[in-house]
């Protein structure tokens, strides 16, 4: 049917339908592109997209398990994702060139210090980058205000806490470091630069700060210093230095290969371990049979011991018989005896010392104060002892009496006399 035969009413609600159509085909499209810009937002701020980032570089042994677009982890967080994997050259030192960026703020962890480490990602042999946080040294990008003054400009500086250096000054003799960057600037820092032939300096200003913007210095550690950060020199980035275990691969290798040396090894142990088990059955069959032949000592032995366990004490009765026992009773106690009376004369014997002592001791006492009284005592019967020897020489020279001594010998006499005791006149 021709769309003029149709009625007016017919070609008017026809027209309305075409309308509504229209406007929710264009509404629908709206709501689909929304949806879309959304997505690719969402996407793109969760990747990162929109974020100030900088990049950074490493030389590695190889590129096993390692692609580009594979993300780069900072503490377990992805951070950043690989950008170039390259092979160096034949005459080169190293031999993979890996170009890698890191995304605002985290590019704030790494510092002179950081490393980049290759660890494996799972046993199919990827692996990933993961670099790690700076905690000596200082940052490798700079976003701060970086300006280069003169040391009289820098003079002007001195108190001013939002400048501060960017450099680090090493005493070339002892190595201590004289100074280091953010130090403050003041004229104690401006003399160890003049002393060390710098004419200009680069400071920073902390108070202004480059958000969303390249960095505007990046750290030299050859120079000691930090120098102004150039979009196409310094376009590959701050080298971070690798950390790289041999790939997985290798080391699943390496085991297996130690296994098959190790196992021949292994079987001869096995070997030696069914020997061993071999031998100890046979001790137990040997032991069960040796068990076996002990049961009647066993019940010999059992015997003895209900007899050892009588009440009148089985063990005495065999060691001493009765009569034996009569004997030794009726020795014990003449023995007793004996030693009791001996102890009587002892205690006897023990009192008349005691008493034969203190007589002694009252002797002893008396003689002693006597010769107290009397200090010439010792001297009268020294001289009576002299004048005794005397009166006996003498009666050896007397006609009468020198038969009755013996012939007379020329041997000097020795005086047996002590020397005086008391006091002298």
């Amino acid at each position: 049917m021709a769309l003029n035969d149709l009625t007016p009413q017919l070609r008017t609600r026809l027209s309305r339908l075409e309308r509504v159509v229209g406007w929710f085909v264009t509404i629908a499209s709206l709501l689909l592109l929304v949806g879309l810009g959304y997505y690719v937002y969402n996407i793109a701020e969760r990747k990162g997209w929109f974020l100030q980032k900088v990049n950074y570089y490493t030389f590695v042994r190889t590129a096993a398990g390692l692609k580009v677009g594979e993300p780069v982890r900072l503490m377990g967080r992805d951070v950043g994702e690989i950008l170039e994997i390259q092979p160096m050259g034949p005459y080169e030192p190293y031999n993979i060139y890996i170009q890698f960026r890191v995304r605002s703020p985290f590019y704030g962890y790494l510092w002179e210090d950081s490393r980049a480490k290759i660890a494996a990602g799972d046993f199919l042999g990827n692996r990933y980058i993961e670099v790690t946080k700076g905690t000596n040294g200082v940052p490798a990008y700079m976003f701060y205000e970086f300006k280069r003054v003169t040391l009289a400009e820098a003079a002007g500086l001195i108190g001013k806490a939002e400048y501060v250096l960017s450099e680090e000054v090493i005493h070339p003799t002892t190595k201590e470091i004289l100074l280091k960057p953010f130090d403050s600037i003041t004229q104690r820092a401006l003399t160890i630069l003049e002393e060390a032939g710098a004419k200009q300096i680069y400071v920073f200003d902390k108070s202004k700060e480059r958000k969303n913007k390249p960095p505007s210095a990046i750290w030299d550690p050859k120079l000691g210093r930090y120098k102004p950060y150039e979009r196409l020199a310094d376009a590959k980035g701050y080298w971070i230095e690798a950390v790289e275990p041999p790939p997985l691969s290798d080391r699943l290798e390496t085991v297996v290969n130690t296994v098959e040396v190790a196992l021949p090894g292994f079987l001869s142990l096995t070997n030696k371990l069914v020997r061993v088990l071999t031998n100890a059955d046979n001790i137990v069959v040997h032991a069960d049979e040796l068990i076996v032949s002990a049961k009647p000592i066993v019940g010999n032995l059992s015997q003895i011991t209900s007899n050892l366990s009588g009440a009148k004490g089985t063990l005495g009765d065999w060691l001493l018989p009765t009569n034996v026992n009569a004997r030794l009773e009726a020795t014990l106690g003449s023995a007793n005896l004996t030693v009791n009376s001996t102890r009587t004369n002892i205690d006897l014997i023990s009192s008349n010392l005691v008493a034969s002592l203190e007589n002694v001791s009252t002797l002893t006492s008396n003689l002693a104060a006597q010769v107290q009284a009397n200090g010439l005592i010792l001297t009268e019967i020294s001289d009576l002892v002299v004048h005794a020897d005397e009166m006996m020489q003498g009666l050896k020279r007397h006609w009468l009496l020198k038969s009755a001594f013996g012939p007379a010998t020329n041997a000097p006499v020795q005086s047996v006399v002590r020397p005086r005791i008391g006091n002298d006149k």
